[in-house]
């Protein structure tokens, strides 16, 4: 909330430059986060012939081994950690085909949160399956401690598979939350999210 009234003041050439302090919980923000993916999906659909989408959910335990709620932090830290991992396969996966991705967090209706990631591939005909991405599902469920089988099973909920998205930006944007809303104003559970992110 301090940010609405700070500035930071540049200075070059002996002229003083102030501006605004902006953070991505400002509705500003999420406007350009919106725009940047709108540039996103005018440059794939000008660069792809045809195109698959397919979304990838990571997620991870909120209980810690005595059923406890975990830490939010190390929640998002054991997730990311093995997005870093599971995101070694998609070349493999992948392998010969154009392709770009997009990573977005959500908070849970609880305010922990998990990874989305849009992956967009340039599809040959021959039909891309949700079953293609169970080695990178498979890779974050090994090097994630918390991260159970059945919530990352490809054919499952965790990986869907679109050959007809019409407006990339909303598709995404629906992950992040309704843009330009003030932060404040969202629920505790989206406010305790942001503060742990």
């Amino acid at each position: 909330d301090r940010y609405r009234r700070s500035h930071i003041e540049f200075e070059k050439d002996g002229e003083r430059v102030r501006t605004q302090l902006e953070n991505s919980y400002q509705p500003e923000y999420g406007k350009r986060y919106y725009a940047k993916l709108k540039d996103l999906e005018r440059g794939i659909e000008r660069e792809f012939d045809s195109l698959t989408t397919v979304m990838l959910t990571f997620t991870a335990s909120h209980q810690n081994a005595e059923g406890h709620p975990r830490c939010p932090a190390d929640h998002m830290r054991d997730v990311a950690e093995g997005w870093d991992t599971a995101r070694k396969q998609i070349p493999h996966v992948l392998d010969g085909l154009r392709w770009e991705y997009a990573r977005v967090w959500e908070p849970h209706a609880d305010g922990y949160g998990h990874l989305h990631v849009a992956i967009f591939v340039e599809d040959d005909g021959d039909g891309i399956g949700a079953g293609s991405f169970g080695p990178v599902m498979e890779s974050h469920v090994r090097s994630c401690d918390s991260a159970g089988s059945d919530a990352h099973d490809p054919e499952g909920e965790a990986v869907s598979v679109n050959d007809s998205v019409e407006n990339l930006g909303s598709y995404i944007s629906e992950y992040i939350g309704i843009f330009g809303d003030e932060t404040l104003e969202r629920p505790i559970s989206e406010q305790a999210f942001y503060a742990v992110t």
